[in-house]
């Protein structure tokens, strides 16, 4: 949801819950009850400590998620490098292995399936 967007109509409802998410202004019934209950989170210090542990492990899981595709786009570049070698035929298989970081016997089978 973009709150600060303009393409559109948006009901009043809607614009005041924006608002209230941009800028923190109360408006409504909505608003306020929205405002209420945060408070009383804010509040209560065993409530903040839950949602405090649960962002770092939502920020752990990002930062896990993101390792995790790098490494994968890293070894895809590391088969398709071997592959580009095996193609040019001038380059023994452990120097393959060597210079890509693969293990000889991944190698072995790229060379088999190009075969």
């Amino acid at each position: 949801m973009n709150t600060k967007g303009t393409h559109g109509d948006i009901s009043k409802d809607i614009k005041s819950f924006y608002d209230y998410v941009n800028n923190h202004i109360v408006t409504t019934d909505f608003t306020k009850q929205i405002d209420d209950e945060i408070c009383y989170l804010k509040l209560d210090t065993k409530v903040s400590r839950e949602f405090m542990l649960m962002e770092a492990r939502l920020l752990d899981e990002r930062r896990e998620s993101e390792a995790v595709g790098i490494a994968k786009g890293e070894a895809k570049e590391k088969l398709a490098t071997a592959k580009r070698m095996l193609a040019k035929g001038c380059y023994s298989l452990e120097n393959i292995a060597e210079l890509t970081s693969l293990p000889i016997e991944q190698v072995e089978a790229l060379k088999a399936d190009q075969a």
